[in-house]
């Protein structure tokens, strides 16, 4: 879960930090000192490891606590494990496919906040409403209709021709497909706003053409972000 309550003296690790010149890069881990509300918005003030003292914003910023992350990588080690197990016999087998297993987990997290944190996969956070988007996407998965590798188109194709494409189809979970239909048209204009702000922001004309160029881009990119981190 993303974004979980905190309280004093959790501690948390940041994802991302909307302020793009902030000292504090993602993957650092930092404890809860104060919470206060914002505009309606929760408001944590944290000393983080590396000697920061910034908030964080449940609006704009993504967070989860170190014990989570913790029992993800535990979780993931052990699931390994069992499968080490019924392939080796031996002690010193398992022992070493083990020590491969956690060096292997240890570079798939870092490779992958260094991924989200460049190129397309940044702007996404820069650009676009990455936790309306998150939320869709969640929507989407629990709706049955596709997996994640192939779920980009359906960041823009918006509530009509997604209700048309599967008038005829069955769904695996229909409460969860009407959901995700109230949330097309917003999901759609999401996307087109986050690219109008790119091109703008680099100097491009924001032009039917060019938009429709970058739709399909960033859709993976949204994807692509979402599977790394969640």
């Amino acid at each position: 879960m993303i974004n979980p309550e905190l309280k004093v003296g959790d501690r948390v690790v940041i994802l991302h930090m909307e302020d793009e010149i902030s000292t504090i890069p993602p993957g650092t881990a930092g404890t809860v000192l104060r919470h206060s509300k914002l505009f309606g918005d929760d408001q944590y003030y944290v000393k983080w490891d590396n000697g920061g003292l910034l908030a964080i914003i449940s609006s704009v910023d993504m967070w989860d606590t170190e014990e989570n992350i913790t029992k993800r990588k535990k979780n993931k080690l052990k699931e390994s494990e069992f499968k080490s197990v019924i392939k080796n016999n031996s002690k010193e087998q398992k022992l070493l496919k083990k020590s491969k297993m956690v060096e292997s987990i240890l570079e798939m997290n870092i490779d992958s906040f260094k991924k989200v944190i460049s190129g397309s996969n940044a702007d996404v956070f820069k650009y676009f409403n990455a936790q309306f988007l998150r939320k869709y996407l969640l929507t989407l998965r629990d709706s049955g209709i596709t997996n994640m590798f192939a779920a980009s188109p359906y960041l823009y194709i918006g509530r009509e021709r997604l209700k048309h494409e599967f008038k005829y189809k069955d769904i695996p979970n229909e409460e969860k497909f009407d959901e995700l239909l109230d949330m097309a048209d917003q999901a759609q204009s999401e996307m087109v706003h986050g690219i109008i702000k790119y091109l703008e922001a680099n100097g491009k004309e924001a032009d039917l053409q060019q938009i429709n160029r970058e739709l399909r881009r960033f859709s993976q990119a949204v994807v692509q972000n979402y599977m790394l981190l969640f």
